[in-house]
């Protein structure tokens, strides 16, 4: 761990600072950063430029025990034997913090915003992804709007600030630009008649013309993959599996929602290849950093953020592979073509899903990696790096999902329905991966209740053949004061919008739930954003995925800055995601002006 500054010398080098800052005006200080202060006397809207340039590279569901993995993805990786040997590199001039964490939900839409804004779920009002309800209609239905910032907004009603508009407060001539391999996550700063403060936001549906549209890509076998006619795939869910057929009886077996969780389970499934198909909508990482490059030659931006899905979006469709220990030997291994090694590695797979091979979802990893270092290299061509900050950040991690013939063992609506205790007449349910949000519309005293019988809810885990409570239910007294283990009070709970605003501009759940050891929850009313199509509303519930987040066990993320002439090293600080906003502001000399709850770590740096 890096030296952390004694009290004194911290107080001796800020007292520097202002003071040279009065003498000098606002101009560029001659210290160990080169840039000019943070502390200045004058506001930076005076100045003529940003000093620095400001690049966050977000790496989507990167979890950072992938970092401590050698090049075989085995535990004991060092200089030379890296499974991910480019973003080692980069470890290597940043402040790298290992223990660092996102919010909950632990998934894309808030964390990136708070990323950039020093906030969390319950202070921007973000708890969808891709969409949420945001009110009722006069029949009884959800409105539900698709993310965006108009409806992001702090504990006083106020619009959620962000490095963008602050960057363009302070140097209204500076480009800011993002890139987004999930397009919906820079369309959310797309706002008519409003400044979101990005100048240029490039997505795979909409980009300048000078830029090559995106190529459809494997996500087990990428381009990079140098034993792709080796290594297996993961593989799906047969539509007629005798023995489940024989234990479920005929209308059990071919209900809608057995059939659709069959249709979208595994590496060859109908979620896989539409993803892989629609490669516009999901482009990979390669298409990401050639585009962003192309723009830095051409545009010059001084602030971007790039948003890299591939491994998020492959980790959906067939799974992690960061924790070792959950892997074991198939029984059944898959033939191999007569030209390739039959290597140990090739017969891992997850005791959650034995679906899924480990080399598929470790191929993925090691071409993020590829395209990072692709993307550094390119900076580096174009004399970037030298006078930028750079913060390396993923939104959430992921997890594999386990795998049970009893697809409903975690239907939420069903087992309240089940009980009698709510409908979906009475309660709107929006859920992906590993939460859930319900909203009681006119029966919220049936939400204590709802709460009791869904904790008392017993499934069969078939990892560890023991029944259990697959998850955590919080009600809004527990979203605002916080449960011990599970979420920091006012983490989930927006006071604007429930106690100042009475729900008047945006409704907010009434119940959350949190799946706990792997289990995954259903999704309702067709509201996936990861599939590549439209599913239509009336779709039953049913899993879709592989692996995925969104609870407390993926809330581990990747944090590392890099600052020009500053320190590296690695810290054991528990840095939140928030705290990378509040920190770039910090470096820059920048105010946000909405609420924050992130903290200043500018003095590691």
């Amino acid at each position: 761990m890096t030296k952390k500054p004694t009290k004194k010398h911290t107080l001796d080098r800020r007292t520097f600072l202002k003071k040279m800052a009065a003498v000098i005006g606002g101009g560029a200080l001659a210290g160990p950063l080169g840039w000019k202060s943070a502390f200045a006397a004058k506001e930076p809207a005076t100045l003529a430029g940003p000093p620095r340039k400001l690049i966050y590279v977000a790496i989507d569901a990167l979890h950072p025990k992938y970092l401590e993995l050698d090049a075989d993805g085995m535990p004991g990786g060092s200089d030379g034997n890296w499974l991910m040997p480019n973003i080692r590199e980069f470890l290597r001039r940043a402040m790298w913090y290992p223990n660092a964490k996102c919010y909950l939900p632990a998934a894309t839409d808030m964390n990136h915003l708070n990323a950039i804004s020093g906030g969390n779920s319950g202070q921007n009002g973000i708890i969808g992804v891709w969409a949420q309800p945001t009110g009722w209609k006069s029949n009884g239905k959800p409105i539900v709007t698709h993310t965006n910032m108009s409806f992001a907004r702090d504990d006083q009603g106020r619009p959620v600030d962000t490095m963008f508009a602050a960057w363009k407060r302070a140097w209204p001539n500076s480009k800011t630009f993002m890139i987004s391999g999930k397009e919906w996550v820079a369309e959310m700063f797309r706002q008519p008649g409003a400044s979101s403060g990005v100048d240029l936001l490039v997505t795979g549906p909409s980009h300048p013309a000078y830029l090559k549209p995106p190529e459809k890509e494997r996500f087990a076998d990428p381009s990079t993959d140098t034993d792709a006619a080796c290594d297996p795939e993961s593989t799906r869910l047969h539509f007629f599996n005798q023995a489940e057929y024989k234990s479920d009886g005929f209308l059990n077996h071919f209900s809608p929602s057995k059939t659709m969780s069959r249709l979208y389970c595994g590496q060859k499934s109908l979620l896989t290849l539409q993803m892989e198909r629609f490669s516009n909508h999901f482009p990979h990482d390669q298409w990401i950093v050639e585009s962003t490059l192309e723009v830095f030659r051409r545009e010059n931006p001084d602030m971007a953020y790039i948003l890299l899905a591939q491994c998020d979006d492959a980790g959906h469709c067939i799974g992690s592979g960061w924790d070792v220990s959950e892997f074991i030997p198939t029984e059944t291994p898959p033939p191999l073509p007569e030209t390739c090694a039959d290597k140990p590695a090739y017969k891992l797979v997850s005791s959650r899903n034995r679906l899924l091979f480990r080399e598929a979802a470790l191929d993925v990893i090691r071409d993020v990696d590829v395209q990072f270092g692709r993307l550094m290299r390119g900076f580096d061509d174009l004399g970037v790096l030298d006078h930028s900050v750079v913060v390396l950040l993923s939104d959430h991690s992921a997890e594999n999902h386990i795998y049970t013939s009893d697809f409903m063992s975690t239907d939420v609506m069903g087992i309240l329905s089940k009980y009698r205790v709510a409908s979906s007449d009475d309660v709107y349910a929006f859920s992906v991966s590993s939460y859930g949000v319900l909203y009681f519309r006119d029966k919220k005293d049936k939400v204590a209740e709802a709460k009791s019988v869904l904790k008392s809810h017993q499934a069969l885990n078939p990892q560890t053949n023991q029944m259990e409570c697959p998850w955590w239910v919080l009600d809004r007294k527990e979203m605002k004061h916080g449960l011990y283990g599970v979420c920091m009070p006012g983490e989930l709970y927006h006071s604007y919008y429930v106690d100042t605003d009475k729900e008047r501009s945006m409704i907010w759940p009434d119940l959350i739930i949190l799946a706990k050891n792997g289990w995954q929850i259903p999704v309702y009313n067709g509201h996936i954003p990861n599939v590549g199509i439209k599913v239509p509303t009336w779709t039953p519930a049913f899993r879709v995925y592989n692996g995925g987040h969104g609870s407390i066990d993926t809330l581990p993320i990747v944090a590392a800055i890099s600052v020009p002439g500053g320190r590296s090293g690695t810290s054991s600080r528990a840095l939140r995601i928030g705290d990378l906003g509040v920190t770039a502001a910090s470096l820059f000399g920048l105010k946000l002006q909405s609420t924050t709850v992130g903290r200043d770590v500018s003095l590691d740096l």
